[in-house]
């Protein structure tokens, strides 16, 4: 009985602020206050005992129904609809052989202008970090720096590249 009456303490305290996060995440009150009393219905079957954050499970179990009923609506709105016209509006995937090219010449581009950047660091760090696929730690321990400096370097790298692939726009 104590379980109970503190689940139902803990969620009167805190109801109208999960109401309100509710709301912002559904942009929708009455819909916030469905997800709210759904979200007691299971929390209350809870034993609380054995959560470590009750109010943070309540806070994710509010945003989690917010997403699912989200979900759900939208797979209602294609349900019972022509397939056709359904996918009609969607790409097939394909990129024409100009795109190709034009992606292929920004790529040349990008990489140009990395193998041109002043400090030899950066260059490497950039070639680590987004053609090897390493983390700032792997990449700051190889090159001897700090992974404050590693992200600066990469950072002020990617802001010459953006300028380079808008260019070629």
């Amino acid at each position: 009985m104590n379980r109970a009456c503190t689940s139902l303490e803990l969620y009167q305290t805190h109801r109208a602020s999960l109401l309100s996060y509710a709301t912002r995440l559904s942009g929708d009150q009455a819909v916030a206050e469905d997800i709210v009393q759904d979200v007691w219905l299971l929390f209350s079957r809870q034993q609380i005992e054995t959560i470590a954050a009750p109010l943070n499970y309540l806070r994710t179990m509010v945003r989690n129904l917010v997403i699912t009923r989200g979900r759900r609506l939208a797979l209602e709105a294609t349900a019972g609809t022509d397939f056709e016209i359904v996918t009609a509006g969607l790409a097939d995937g394909q990129v024409s052989p100009e795109e190709s090219a034009a992606s292929r010449e920004t790529m040349q581009r990008i990489v140009d202008a990395i193998e041109a950047l002043p400090d030899e660091r950066q260059r490497q760090a950039i070639r680590m970090y987004h053609f090897e696929g390493r983390k700032l730690r792997e990449v700051g321990t190889r090159l001897g720096l700090s992974m404050t400096r590693v992200h600066g370097l990469i950072e002020e790298g990617m802001v010459i590249c953006d300028r380079v692939r808008k260019e070629g726009r």
